[in-house]
């Protein structure tokens, strides 16, 4: 048991550490692309490649996190799975940050862990320890004390805050129905039909948004960066990211596998000073500090 918990932890650290870089790729092809064009090809990309994890699976019939044995009349949970995440979750963070500003937008996102613990033990009777809510407490102060040196440039609008509390929330209703079917079926199943929705909608709206004018779909294509960036978000930020986290929620309590998105926060700062050259000073390394603790006394304290 200890050990599948040590896997678990290990899985929700990767699954968000991939995250932390797929802000600086997605910036990158979003210079070429709209939203809507990078997204239909992150996920369609991603669910052709997820297809040939899925035949070896089940070829070499694999077993536990990795067993692919699905059958069309069980798949209801998991188009609900896949519609919360990616589909919902990705629309209302994109327009709400767009309507908002980036310090709200970080602040109101990084209430995701204290939003799933209160919701796990309503739900899933997973209580959680007082010193888990408070070291998950400790680990969004640190987000919001890194978020606080942005600028607050930019209007907050109401709808664009009742879009990230959406966001909030769909986050939190996949981890929540993720760990909850993790009894019949595994991160593989759960992973691959959450790729088949994210290609299916999100390829059905960048076709609306083009309107019939299929250059647009086609020209990134033309661009090496905005296919070195497709590589990495429907590779790594796609599959691996979100099959380490279907993983992890099947081994951890929700408060702990959730308290993970804040190290986002942390890497997507690094990745930007390493690779972007943006600013870094000691309020940055204090709160990158103060995440880490809080992230790892709520696996401590659990």
């Amino acid at each position: 048991m200890q050990k599948k918990t040590r896997l678990g932890i290990a899985a929700a650290a990767i699954g968000n550490g991939i995250f932390g870089f797929s802000f600086l790729f997605s910036r990158i092809a979003l210079t070429v692309a709209h939203p809507f064009v990078m997204l239909m090809y992150r996920f369609a990309t991603a669910f052709v490649l997820i297809n040939g994890v899925a035949w070896w699976a089940a070829h070499t019939r694999q077993e536990g996190w990795l067993r692919f044995r699905l059958k069309i009349r069980e798949i209801a949970p998991l188009l609900a799975l896949g519609a919360f995440q990616p589909v919902v979750y990705f629309l209302c963070e994109s327009y709400g940050i767009n309507l908002t500003n980036a310090t709200f937008s970080g602040v109101i996102i990084a209430l995701i862990p204290i939003a799933a613990l209160a919701f796990g033990a309503l739900f899933l009777r997973e209580i959680p320890r007082l010193a888990q809510v408070l070291y998950a407490l400790m680990s969004i102060a640190g987000v919001v004390l890194m978020t606080l040196q942005q600028s607050a440039q930019g209007e907050v609008q109401p709808l664009g805050v009742i879009l990230l509390l959406g966001a909030v929330l769909s986050a939190v209703v996949f981890n929540l129905l993720s760990r909850k079917i993790s009894d019949r079926f595994s991160a593989l199943e759960r992973t691959y039909v959450m790729m088949l929705v994210g290609a299916v909608v999100f390829t059905v709206m960048a076709a609306a948004k083009c309107g019939g004018q299929w250059q647009q779909l086609t020209a990134p294509l033309g661009s090496p960066a905005f296919i070195g960036s497709i590589v990495y978000l429907s590779c790594l930020s796609s599959i691996v990211a979100f099959l380490m986290l279907n993983y992890a929620n099947t081994e951890l309590p929700v408060a702990k596998a959730t308290v993970f998105c804040n190290l986002t926060t942390v890497i997507s700062l690094f990745a930007g000073v390493v690779f972007l050259g943006e600013p870094f000073g000691v309020v940055s390394l204090l709160a990158s500090v103060i995440i880490v603790v809080g992230i790892w006394g709520v696996q401590k304290a659990g």
